[in-house]
């Protein structure tokens, strides 16, 4: 084979590579926009499958061209191996965690596991290796600009009615959508005040006029708070790192004086800040809530944390009983801290925390140091600077999902171009490189090298499909399980296919657990047969669950409710004794949710056991007086038990702290029971016209109104409230006028 030939030859697959690494790169930006309702989460799960997707084919195409071009090879630094080996650490504290399989996977609500980090570190890596002209960059910080822009104008098109109820257009949610845009701000910026030229002027300044104005209209406010205090530290920045002492002086002087203002403001303390920071105080307690669990499952495993993706273990085990309530946020299931520096320390401990921590400061010394050695990339640096600053404080309320990691992993990418810009400019001659590699390729093993190939190919058919293509999949066949009104039969099938792959497992078990429990088997025509297999089915699949979380206090509690409404259907002592077994042992788990004491006070009532009864649903009341359910469900035992006197005290605290039995037709039949039994009827005929100011077509409640006016002897008004029941439901015609007769009489 001549020189020619082969020089042409490796030409070509180079540039057929690069190309599909470049274009692939380009799809990958676009991550944020794709949704598919028909999966799980459609926010999350298919953006992060189509970024795997593209980063495994991008990976495929870069493998080949390290192994016949040496110069792409990865080069480690500072940064890349700090960037590497918090990933490393990752997969450390996962392997002594509490659940591997969960930090590998991760969820389909998050998607943020091990693999998904994997993917995010190869994007780098690729990047990095590939990418190493000012040109190439501003292409790619372009088109992230343009998915940005993208964005902007589906969120100003929708109207306000956009597909989340959350908002934040095509990333589902308004926090999630802040934080990603502000990359794409800060990148425009860049472009706007670094390029000269009218083109790239127009453009970025037109990025600009759509982005920002929907940055600050959205209701993000970390991210508007952290995009204003941006544009601060770049202003000065660009005073204090001038060349002109006149500027430099200006900006010692703006910065003592925002110094200075903000120890008065401390201090002193104005009125409109006390009352602004009252407010916020308020808004902040339910992150203070979820940050005291965050530390104290920090101090318990202080070194490698509990592993990633499982602070959802923390926060049963360290449970606040006062989450139920509003003042707390209402949320009682939370798998985050909200807090970036709890959660790395929390999920991965000190040693992550300080290598996650490191990236940061490496990125900004290395920036500095470049700058104040060439005054090169002005702008570059003050915007890159700022925005790593920013986005780390902003990440103190919130966390990241895959679109805002992706850009933040593009940023450290493109931090690494400006520092290594120059020595990529001065590297050895290119054609010199090549044709040394050539002589050596000249001996390399023909097989080797198919070989090699072969093998990239096989691998990322192997990640493609099991990775990624089967999750998607799952996904689709959870949403298809949930919703499934066919037979149970069917639903049994389709539950089984959202089980192929290797995705974790306790998404879909506890979805077709609680479809389960929630059933009403009286009204499905179905044989006995055929439901008793789907609770086995079910019970198997939750006993999987709590054999390999044995630490989660959520999948004991749903498999402690499956048992309990097997017994409600089947009878069987077996599976009450089941139940009872599971909810204790999610109480152990999670002694201070009151969920545990609750269910297994259910169980309790049911095997007659009713002392045992007033004492779970009592140490709920003790665990948080002021949460109305665990009063109604003390009031339902006192009821039963025929303590009436008891019952009617609770049912009052059950109001009086906000349990809304008013507003459920079994639940207000139980307590009008009580309140006739006792003959309480001119108590009734508040409560009644109470319901009535809010629900006034309510024949069945003028119907209680009316025999409670006749109870207290009031037949006048007693037969106008019984002319509205006819009024509103004349089918219930003959029973009134009975009742009219009656009250004549």
């Amino acid at each position: 084979m001549s020189k020619r030939f082969r020089q042409s030859k490796y030409r070509s697959l180079e540039n057929f590579c690069l190309s599909m690494i470049k274009w692939g790169t380009y799809l990958i930006l676009f991550t944020p926009l794709i949704i598919y309702r028909g999966s799980f989460f459609p926010f999350v799960t298919p953006k992060t499958i189509y970024f795997r997707i593209l980063v495994d084919i991008i990976l495929a195409f870069y493998l080949v061209l390290i192994i016949f071009i040496p110069r792409y090879r990865p080069k480690f630094n500072i940064l890349s191996l700090s960037i590497f080996l918090f990933v490393a650490v990752m997969i450390l504290s996962a392997i002594f965690g509490v659940n591997f399989e969960r930090s590998f996977w991760s969820t389909y609500e998050r998607m943020t596991g091990i693999l998904t980090f994997l993917h995010l570190l190869a994007f780098f890596f690729i990047l990095t290796s590939v990418f190493k002209k000012r040109e190439d960059w501003d292409k790619i910080l372009s088109v992230s600009i343009m998915v940005g822009i993208f964005l902007c104008f589906y969120i100003l098109g929708s109207g306000g009615k956009e597909i989340s109820t959350r908002g934040g257009g095509t990333i589902g949610n308004t926090s999630f959508m802040g934080a990603y845009l502000l990359f794409d701000v800060f990148f425009a910026l860049i472009l706007f005040l670094e390029k000269k030229t009218s083109g790239w002027r127009i453009f970025s300044g037109f990025s600009l006029l759509v982005m920002v104005p929907v940055l600050l209209e959205s209701k993000a406010r970390g991210a508007i708070t952290s995009f204003l205090g941006g544009l601060l530290l770049i202003f000065l920045g660009y005073l204090l790192f001038s060349e002109k002492k006149r500027q430099k002086k200006a900006g010692i002087f703006l910065t003592l004086a925002l110094i200075a203002l903000v120890v008065i403001l401390a201090v002193y303390q104005p009125p409109f800040l006390k009352s602004r920071a009252g407010e916020i105080w308020e808004e902040m307690k339910p992150r203070f809530v979820v940050w005291g669990k965050g530390w104290k499952g920090f101090l318990e495993k202080p070194i490698l944390g509990w592993g990633p993706e499982n602070f959802n273990v923390v926060f049963t085990k360290f449970f606040n009983p006062c989450v139920f309530l509003g003042e707390c946020g209402g949320e009682i299931w939370f798998d985050r801290v909200h807090n970036i520096v709890l959660d790395i320390l929390v999920t991965t401990g000190v040693v992550g925390f300080v290598i996650y921590l490191s990236i940061f400061v490496i990125s900004i010394i290395w920036l500095l140091k470049v700058y104040l050695k060439d005054k090169y990339n002005a702008f570059s640096f003050l915007g890159m600077t700022s925005l790593l600053t920013v986005y780390f404080l902003q990440n103190l309320l919130v966390f990241d999902m895959i679109s805002s990691y992706t850009v933040f992993f593009l940023s450290l990418g493109f931090i690494n171009f400006l520092v290594k810009e120059k020595e990529n400019e001065f590297s050895q001659d290119y054609e010199e490189e090549r044709e040394t590699f050539l002589l050596r390729d000249s001996r390399l093993s023909k097989v080797l090298r198919n070989f090699a190939l072969v093998l990239i190919c096989l691998l990322t058919i192997v990640l493609l499909y099991f990775g990624n293509l089967q999750s998607i999949n799952s996904a689709a066949n959870i949403v298809k399980t949930i919703v499934a009104e066919e037979s149970l039969e069917e639903v049994m099938i389709l539950y089984q296919k959202s089980l192929v792959g290797f995705m974790e497992k306790y998404e879909p078990r506890e979805q077709f657990a609680q479809k389960i429990s929630r059933s009403d088997f009286t009204v499905l025509q179905e044989s006995r047969e055929i439901i008793e297999s789907v609770f086995a089915l079910a019970e198997e699949e939750m006993e999987e669950s709590m054999k390999k979380n044995s630490l989660d206090f959520r999948t004991f509690l749903f498999a402690g409710r499956l048992y309990f409404a097997d017994y409600r259907f089947s009878q069987d002592t077996e599976k009450l004794n089941l139940s009872e077994k599971t909810l204790e042992e999610a109480i152990e788990l999670g002694p201070t949710n009151q969920q545990g004491y609750w269910y297994l006070g259910d169980v309790k009532l049911v095997k007659g056991e009713f002392e045992k009864a007033y004492e779970l649903f009592q140490k709920a009341i003790d665990l948080e007086p002021r949460l109305g359910t665990s009063h109604w469900y003390l009031a339902t035992v006192y009821r039963i038990t025929g303590k009436y006197e008891e019952s009617l005290e609770k049912i009052k605290d059950a109001d009086e702290f906000g349990y809304p039995w008013k507003t459920n037709s079994a639940d207000l039949k139980s307590a009008i029971d009580v309140y006739n039994i006792l003959a309480k009827d001119s108590e009734l005929v508040s409560l009644y016209q109470e319901i009535l100011e809010t629900q006034p077509e309510n024949a069945e409640i003028w119907a209680y109104l009316a025999a409670a006016y006749a109870n207290l002897g009031d037949n006048e008004k007693a037969r106008e409230a019984a002319q509205k029941v006819i009024i509103l439901d004349p089918s219930l015609r003959p029973g009134v006028e009975e009742f009219l007769k009656e009250i004549e009489e």
